[in-house]
């Protein structure tokens, strides 16, 4: 799998993700690049709060380790800039 179709696939891993999240050890946002704890999230979003917030910026771009793709800042820097550009 190319990079763009990892991107592609992970992006599809940061919407109805509630049990995903709270089973990862690790979450990140590959909007504001913070790395937390899934503890930290207090906001849920989507009709039936399946969707996290980051606890840093409220945007729904978060990812959990239980996605089975990295929660590293190179990774998050991929997303971002594959899916928000220069923001």
């Amino acid at each position: 799998m190319d990079m763009t179709q990892q991107l592609k696939a992970a992006h599809k891993k940061s919407i109805y993700h509630r049990a995903e999240i709270l089973a990862s050890e690790t979450c990140g946002c590959f909007y504001c690049l913070t790395i937390f704890s899934p503890q930290q999230i207090t906001q849920w979003t989507d009709p039936n709060d399946e969707t996290a917030l980051c606890p840093e910026c409220d945007i729904d771009s978060v990812l959990g380790s239980a996605s089975g793709f990295p929660i590293t800042t190179e990774f998050l820097t991929a997303m971002r800039e594959h899916w928000f550009g220069d923001c």
